[in-house]
């Protein structure tokens, strides 16, 4: 097992050193060519390396998350924490997904009976794990109006933060590996066969680094709700 990791380390440290470097060049000459300093493109060739720009920028968020999984395993994943209200993340996030909720014939709601909950995290890593969960189940609605629902709420000394959808769902077994870094059940792969499968590994670390916690449940009816904690901003 020890021998498969240090394997598994070594491959992702190569695209470090191997890939990264070519892939900046790449959009930088990719960059020149749209700008028109080398020349007016004609459409077809326009088409032709926004295509590439595209491709380009997606490999690019590719690599970055599989050094940020290097970072998390050698234990060098770095948590900016700053007194933060998670309300106020919650409802930038709700924000930001509406125009994907209305592309994909979803609802979203957001609840709760707090104007502001300060916690101890990194603003911008916890907006973007926040994303994730909210991505997730618009993505995952299958082919019915989808229904969203965000929750924040105080719970003892955390305030629990859950997103609950009427979508695909996960199983009993599904629960227990959705945070595993690269696993992806049979219905997700189904509806989109090009994720890695890191969002919500990533989403799991910068939680944990944050002193919360991660789980899924799988609804009553139907669909899923995704949970996470993180301990209330205690000044002292």
């Amino acid at each position: 097992m020890e021998n498969k990791k240090t394997k598994e380390k070594d491959s992702l440290t190569a695209i470090r050193h191997h890939v990264k470097g070519p892939v900046y060049i790449l959009k930088g000459y990719l960059d020149a060519l749209l700008s028109g300093d080398l020349g007016d493109l004609s459409e077809k060739q326009k088409k032709y390396a926004v295509a590439c720009m595209d491709n380009a920028n997606r490999m690019s968020h590719i690599i970055e998350r599989l050094l940020s999984v290097v970072e998390i395993e050698d234990g060098k994943y770095e948590i900016k924490k700053e007194k933060t209200d998670i309300v106020k993340v919650a409802e930038r996030v709700v924000k930001n997904n509406l125009p994907l909720a209305r592309a994909s014939n979803t609802k979203i709601f957001f609840k709760t009976a707090e104007s502001t909950i300060f916690v101890l995290t990194d603003t911008e890593k916890i907006a973007t794990s926040f994303g994730s969960f909210i991505t997730n189940a618009i993505k995952y609605k299958g082919p019915k109006e989808g229904e969203v629902v965000v929750e924040i709420k105080k719970k003892g000394e955390d305030v629990v933060c859950s997103v609950k959808d009427n979508g695909i769902g996960v199983s009993e077994k599904e629960k227990r590996k959705v945070f595993d870094k690269f696993y992806r059940g049979e219905k997700a792969v189904e509806i989109d066969p090009n994720t890695l499968g890191l969002d919500l590994y990533m989403s799991k670390a910068v939680i944990e680094a944050s002193g919360g916690e991660t789980w899924a449940e799988k609804n009553e009816g139907e669909g899923s709700t995704f949970y996470f904690t993180l301990p209330l901003y205690n000044q002292q």
